[in-house]
């Protein structure tokens, strides 16, 4: 005697709701997930430059921008658009906040030169060299060189050298040092002062009392000053010829 069965499965009915419950936020996460992936959907709708840009136009970082800026927030490639930023000469560095859902927010810290650096890039307030070009301030920040890769360094003296001569009406238009660490300024009044490479700041300081005391009134005839003495400083006068040329250079 044969015999025919089949194995009875038993459903329970009621904890079907439970878990479609249970997968239907993980179901729409993943359409969400899915639907966010395509670039046209959410487009970032508002991009806002920020930060104190004072030599920087904002439309001159739109055709950067704006190829990244093409799709939405989540597919936004966020750290290669700071890098391309910060590619440019007068960006020190750039940082990216996402405003959720639809906006950008870009800052941007700008360089800030302080000096040239010789003829072709400037220094910024960190004696970093910079490939930038500031024509318009020739005359107004000065010319720092030196002839070994020292920009931190030369900042680091510039400002020493406007301490020990705080309250000097003369400008200095140049600082450089040799290769053998000798210091040199230039003023605005085309002076020369030697200051060598010792005592730096204590023959500065009795330059500043000697001009105060003798030659103030007689500065625009003063071609070179040198400091590299023990106990006071030389004067090289200009030649007639010269104060006529400087006279001309003045009224032209």
């Amino acid at each position: 005697m044969s015999m025919n069965w089949k194995p009875s499965i038993s459903i329970n009915w009621g904890r079907v709701p439970a878990v479609l419950l249970m997968l239907a936020p993980l179901l729409l996460i993943a359409a969400a997930y899915f639907w966010i992936q395509r670039p046209e959907n959410l487009t970032i709708t508002s991009v806002e430059v920020t930060g104190d840009l004072k030599y920087l136009n904002q439309d001159s970082l739109k055709p950067i921008i704006q190829p990244y800026a093409a799709t939405n927030l989540f597919l936004l490639e966020a750290k290669e658009l700071e890098t391309e930023l910060e590619f440019n000469s007068w960006i020190y560095s750039a940082s990216l906040t996402k405003l959720w859902p639809d906006k950008l927010r870009i800052t941007i810290h700008e360089e800030r030169p302080i000096a040239f650096w010789g003829e072709d890039s400037m220094l910024n307030e960190f004696g970093e060299i910079i490939d930038a070009e500031l024509p318009e301030k020739s005359g107004q920040l000065p010319v720092l060189f030196s002839p070994h890769d020292n920009g931190r360094g030369m900042v680091e003296n510039y400002l020493k050298i406007q301490r020990w001569t705080k309250g000097f009406p003369l400008k200095i238009t140049e600082f450089s040092e040799d290769s053998r660490g000798s210091w040199k300024l230039k003023l605005d009044t085309g002076l020369t002062v030697n200051i060598g490479r010792v005592q730096q700041e204590k023959r500065l300081r009795r330059f500043v009392v000697g001009y105060q005391g003798e030659l103030m009134d007689q500065i625009n005839k003063v071609h070179t000053v040198d400091l590299r003495y023990t106990n006071g400083f030389a004067v090289k006068w200009k030649s007639a010829w010269q104060i006529k040329q400087d006279a001309k250079k003045k009224k032209g």
